[in-house]
């Protein structure tokens, strides 16, 4: 029998949107539990950690523009949860490179997620937590995990639209929402050189190919010395390969990273290379969305939240959250 718990407030996600949601909920006294399907938290803010390396394989870095946001970030700073990332970047056109317009830019320490594995040490997170079914009747909601129950006055799905709108019961405004996302993929592959290309920047924008993307993810701010390298694949690439065996998307991501790097590096041999893991993000970000900074349905206490409902940025996320809780639980 399936163990029954109940609080105010249960989040499903625990990235940026769900984690600053549940702690905006619970910095105004409200009992909050975030269940999250993975064994940990970041959502896309993603680190991999193997014997051989560490990888940001998922968000890159993120930026700050929003009186809020900022203050947030600064917070990070004075923890030492994040820090500026001033490295050069690149743009490469398939002729030359140039330098990418110069802009503050921010990563996790010492890993991406570091922010958020912070910020969820102060909740009540359920990890390996699989949401089966939500249901709402006029108590409140019910959600039906994998091994448990929960009963809420308030819901918030941060999660992906396709993921929330499989949650969601047709015919609701907020299904028909989450419907009308297009989210596009991303593959990403990370791998190491044997010996270091000496590259004048740590990571560039790639217009030109099918990567979109190439960066040295050892030189952001305390990562170890090393030679790790991640790639992300354009959207377009990713979509028409979504199904592809990782053993073809490896060997074709590769084969593109070298030419780029022929490319970059004219008459020098190239290194020997170890790809790790490739990685396929079905649902990385959107393109077509009713943009909003939260979507709120306070009479039924539920809410949808996530970069997808604003900019496709890790600010928006943060932003959509925060919104969502206060629509919330104001009205409540």
């Amino acid at each position: 029998m399936k163990a029954i718990n109940e609080c105010d407030l249960v989040v499903v996600g625990a990235g940026m949107a769900g984690l600053a949601a549940a702690a905006r909920a619970s910095a105004l006294g409200k009992r909050v539990c975030v269940l999250e399907k993975s064994g940990g938290p970041g959502g896309r803010m993603a680190t991999r950690t193997k014997e051989d390396g560490c990888w940001d394989h998922g968000a890159q870095y993120f930026t700050a523009r929003s009186p809020e946001f900022r203050a947030q970030v600064q917070h990070w700073l004075d923890e030492g949860l994040v820090a500026p990332w001033r490295e050069p970047i690149a743009v490469w056109d398939g002729e030359q490179l140039s330098v990418s317009r110069s802009r503050e830019r921010y990563v996790g320490v010492p890993q991406m997620k570091s922010p958020l594995v912070h910020r969820a040490a102060g909740l009540e997170v359920s990890y390996h937590t699989q949401v089966k079914q939500v249901q709402y009747s006029e108590s409140g909601w019910t959600i039906e995990t994998n091994h448990s129950q929960w009963r809420a006055h308030n819901l918030i799905l941060a999660l992906p639209a396709p993921q929330s709108q499989a949650l969601l019961p047709v015919g609701s405004a907020a299904h028909a929402l989450a419907a009308s996302a297009i989210m596009e993929p991303c593959w990403a592959m990370l791998l190491d050189v044997e010996y270091p290309l000496n590259l004048p920047f740590a990571a560039a924008f790639v217009n030109e190919g099918f990567l979109c993307w190439i960066a040295h993810n050892n030189r952001k701010p305390e990562r170890e010395t090393g030679e790790c390298y991640v790639l992300h694949a354009t959207a377009e690439w990713s979509r028409a390969h979504l199904e592809a065996s990782p053993e073809i998307v490896q060997a074709m991501m590769l084969e593109e990273f070298m030419r780029v790097l022929s490319n970059w590096l004219p008459g020098q041999q190239l290194p020997p290379v170890h790809v790790r893991y490739v990685h396929r993000w079905r649902f990385a970000r959107a393109t077509e969305h009713d943009a909003r900074a939260a979507a709120v349905w306070p009479e039924q206490g539920l809410a949808l939240a996530g970069d997808w409902l604003t900019d496709a940025r890790i600010e928006g996320a943060y932003c959509s959250g925060v919104a969502a809780a206060i629509a919330l639980l104001e009205f409540r």
